[in-house]
């Protein structure tokens, strides 16, 4: 591909990512525990069993997926929190070059990683 093509993509993921708002964290899912849970590695070290809302159900989400949680402020957030949005391999792409790709660097394994670059 031409970089001009390249640069035009970039602007395209750029507009169309949807980015963490204030609270929001990054997680990698560690295994599926059935029904609509997940047991996630969330960005600030804790593990938290993950819950899929009704309008994320029809998105397929599998171990090693990159997604955006929000904590359940005020009930239990160190341990329950809810997908929000699931990254598909070319945003990960792109936050890994942005300013969240140290966050993602920390606490994401290297093996994982490397299937993104």
């Amino acid at each position: 591909m031409s970089r001009r093509r390249d640069e035009e993509i970039e602007e395209i993921i750029k507009s169309k990512i949807t980015l963490p708002s204030e609270g929001d964290l990054f997680g990698l899912v560690l295994r599926r525990l059935g029904g609509s849970w997940l047991e996630v590695s969330c960005s600030d070290g804790k593990i938290r069993k993950v819950r899929i809302p009704g309008k994320m159900r029809r998105v397929r989400i599998f171990e090693g997926d990159i997604i955006l949680i929000r904590p359940w402020y005020g009930i239990q957030e160190d341990t329950r929190a809810d997908v929000v949005y699931k990254y598909d391999k070319s945003e990960v792409r792109w936050l890994l070059k942005s300013e969240y790709g140290k966050v993602l660097r920390e606490f994401i394994p290297e093996d994982i990683l490397e299937e993104y670059q």
